[in-house]
């Protein structure tokens, strides 16, 4: 009789991000803070040509600074 050795998948680990990569997340989530903010401060006027409401631009200045994807506005999902 032989014995027969029996393998084990590795456990798999979480993956850590890279410190690039996660320099990179926090100035992305900077960046979107910071105009966020600075959208506040946009006329009236301005936000027409841009085709935005008063009320578009407290939504957006309300959002988390991680939360990066982009809203569509006015249509449904699909």
């Amino acid at each position: 009789m032989s014995a027969r050795t029996v393998s084990r998948p590795a456990l798999a680990r979480p993956a850590l991000p890279s410190l690039p990569s996660l320099w990179d997340g926090l100035r992305r989530a900077w960046v979107a803070h910071r105009t966020r903010r600075q959208l506040l401060d946009v006329d009236e006027h301005l936000l027409h040509d841009l085709g935005l409401s008063r009320a578009d631009v407290w939504r957006e200045a309300r959002r988390a600074p991680w939360d990066l994807a982009p809203i569509h506005r006015g249509r449904g999902i699909g």
